[in-house]
């Protein structure tokens, strides 16, 4: 096996990634008229270069009627992902070592392929192979989705990249002491005013965000041999050679270009109908830095709303939060935009008892005299500005006080808690009826450990006798507090936050039970 120039001295580290759900997939098509895969009866998943398979597991815990394969050249990474499996009972998964020219003959089709932190960071023959790969394992009306880093947005930040790249080339010892020295080195030019970071201010400043990330992120970021930032057109153009077709992309707010690009601009798109001319377009009035792109193998194009309804009314769409309200307003970057309006008050309201399908959506009388085309569109334009959220089953609003004791009823979920509270990361729980992930932060997690394993009585002290026990303590300003009283309060704040809210939400979407 070759990783071809792919750093695999250093792991990789674990996230979730809930753009690669299936469910986030499936509605990128749909909204963009195009026939999704169905899950409802079993389907298959592919993710190509997995890591430590974060993504790859949570997704099959929450997809349990999916086959999940996940593929790694990177045995530690592959051996990481087993422990997941195992520990979480995921019968429905496999991991495989392999690199893309080597992957099983019998390896078979899937409505579903994936690959992130893969496309940007491989040799060009590398690519070809997941070219082949694609042409070989994905289903007709299957879906690819593929991230990369890409152009304009990179064109100021890729000298960055290359300071990075052959200072540490020149050290000694592994990519993550490598990546720190260089780091170093980084910082001693721009703090001194190098000539660059003075013509380049949004450079200067991109540094302040690197030196804070993980160094083994930076070594897979910036240290294999042949990354790449790609022009859309470039990417669409191999996968039009491989027979695919573009469809969307994620987030959803990038399927709309009056939400991507400034009003001046917009005449521009108003009198365009390339969709891949579109996409150009939009990169360079939104300085697109990196972009998750779908692609689909033989599309078949959904011609009316009755037709979408048809094809993909089991995704179902919900109030994102609890007492949101109207206006609502969304910074999107380029773009800051304003939901208000009686249509969208009634989407709300409507969708704050619980999710709901489209069918059911127009259906109700409180929008009667809309076109359903119209209300599907404020729906997914609900989504992209992040008032709506999506589901793969129904989701009731959850209602009253919350009583314990609790439970955890998925293996997978009591696994990745137990191991990774307080851990420093993040961590993601699977959800069965929203068919994704659902990411907290670590010491929530341990909250929640604690919370499912010893109930109520006591739980902060516990859990700030576990954060001690862990080595970690309470910041502010990014100074420990020292002082015991003040820690005992602002964990207690802390309790109490996490079972007023999140809680609640984890009850909601079945991730916690009552016990």
């Amino acid at each position: 096996m070759t990783a071809a120039g792919y750093i695999t001295d250093v792991d990789y580290i674990p996230g979730f990634y809930p753009q690669l759900a299936p469910v986030a997939m499936r509605h990128v098509a749909a909204l963009n008229g195009v026939v999704p895969p169905r899950i409802a009866d079993g389907f298959r998943y592919l993710e190509l270069g997995c890591g430590l398979g974060r993504s790859l597991t949570t997704l099959a815990a929450a997809n349990p009627q999916g086959t999940f394969v996940g593929v790694d050249v990177n045995p530690e990474h592959t051996a990481a992902t087993q422990r997941d499996i195992t520990a979480g009972g995921l019968a429905n998964t496999r991991v495989i070592t392999s690199d893309f020219a080597s992957l099983p003959a019998d390896l078979g089709e899937f409505e579903f392929i994936t690959l992130h932190g893969v496309w940007s960071w491989v040799a060009p023959e590398v690519r070809e192979q997941i070219l082949a790969a694609a042409q070989r394992h994905l289903a007709p009306g299957g879906l690819l989705l593929v991230s990369y880093n890409s152009m304009p947005g990179w064109a100021h930040l890729q000298p960055i990249r290359g300071i990075i790249r052959q200072y540490a080339v020149l050290r000694q010892g592994d990519s993550a002491q490598r990546v720190r020295e260089a780091l170093a080195y980084l910082l001693f030019i721009r703090e001194r005013h190098a000539k660059y970071f003075e013509d380049n201010p949004r450079a200067a400043a991109y540094v302040d965000g690197i030196v804070k990330q993980d160094v083994r992120y930076i070594a897979h970021e910036y240290l294999n041999e042949h990354w790449t930032s790609f022009y859309f057109a470039e990417v669409a153009g191999m996968f039009s050679r491989a027979g695919l077709s573009f469809v969307g992309s994620l987030p959803v707010h990038t399927n709309f270009w009056d939400l991507c690009v400034r009003p001046e601009f917009q005449e521009l798109f108003r009198t365009t109908t390339d969709r891949l001319i579109t996409e150009a377009h939009k990169d360079f009035c939104a300085n697109t830095a990196f972009r998750w792109d779908l692609y689909a193998r033989a599309p078949r194009a959904m011609k009316s709303f009755e037709e979408r309804v048809r094809e993909a009314d089991d995704i179902e769409f919900r109030v994102t939060r609890a007492g949101v309200t109207l206006p609502h307003q969304t910074n999107l970057d380029v773009v800051t935009s304003t939901v208000q309006g009686p249509l969208y008050q009634a989407l709300l309201d409507m969708m704050s008892t619980g999710s709901r399908p489209l069918s059911a959506i127009v259906a109700d009388p409180r929008v009667a005299g809309t076109p359903p085309a119209d209300v599907s569109r404020a729906v997914d334009a609900g989504v992209a500005l992040g008032l709506f959220e999506i589901s793969a089953r129904h989701v009731d609003t959850a209602t009253g006080e919350p009583r314990g004791p609790y439970a955890m009823p998925n293996d997978f979920n009591r696994a990745v808690i137990a191991s990774d509270a307080l851990s420093g990361r993040a961590v993601a729980v699977a959800s069965q009826l929203t068919g994704t992930g659902h990411t907290l932060g670590d010491l929530d997690a341990g909250i929640l450990n604690e919370l499912v394993e010893r109930g109520e009585d006591g739980l902060a002290p516990r859990v700030g006798a576990r954060l001690t026990a862990a080595g970690r303590s309470l910041e502010r300003d990014g100074k420990p507090i020292k002082d015991q009283t003040e820690q005992g309060v602002i964990m207690a704040q802390a309790c109490e936050a996490f079972c007023r809210t999140s809680l609640r939400q984890f009850l909601q979407l079945g991730i916690v039970s009552p016990g």
